[in-house]
């Protein structure tokens, strides 16, 4: 082999096999290392968490809403109906119910019908108003508070106003 053909075949055989050492590295290259493979799964994990957490509390707070709008919808719609009455209503004692009940049940395509609904506990209570003025006793005072269950707490909410003897009714035809 060391004839004029048998160094240019060894040299040739040297570098073919270098390449193919080459080759077979960059093949062994390709893929990834087992450590890596469970830090890009332990991080896939943590960003799914996130997410779902986040749902989870966009849910909740959009039931919150819905719950809350309704409430004030209920508190409005009583004291409106109640600026309607006559004078002599207001002041008659148990003429206005003190404790009411408004259940509400949502029904919709996202909800089914197996949706359980919210009963709101009302408790109206009418005083003198606390002004200090001369016709203070033509004003009284409504205030109404309202409370539901949400979730694991009870929840409440108030509002108030005013109805005068020479109100609102009087105009009503």
């Amino acid at each position: 082999m060391k004839g004029p053909g048998g160094i240019k075949r060894t040299v040739a055989a040297f570098y073919m096999l270098r390449i193919a050492r080459r080759k077979r590295r960059r093949w062994r290259n390709r893929g990834f290392t087992f450590t890596e493979v469970i830090f890009s799964c332990a991080i896939f994990g943590i960003v799914f968490a996130a997410l779902l957490v986040g749902l989870t509390w966009n849910v909740s707070n959009v039931q919150f809403a819905r719950e809350t709008v309704r409430a004030t919808q209920i508190m409005e719609d009583k004291l409106d109906t109640i600026r309607l009455y006559s004078w002599d209503q207001i002041t008659t004692p148990g003429f206005i119910t003190n404790q009411f009940y408004a259940p509400f049940s949502p029904t919709n395509a996202l909800s089914g019908s197996e949706a359980s609904g919210v009963t709101y506990t009302g408790l109206i209570t009418i005083a003198t108003s606390a002004l200090s003025e001369s016709y203070r006793s033509n004003i009284m005072q409504v205030t109404m508070d309202l409370s539901w269950p949400s979730s694991t707490q009870v929840r409440h909410a108030q509002m108030s106003t005013f109805v005068s003897r020479h109100g609102l009714q009087g105009y009503i035809y």
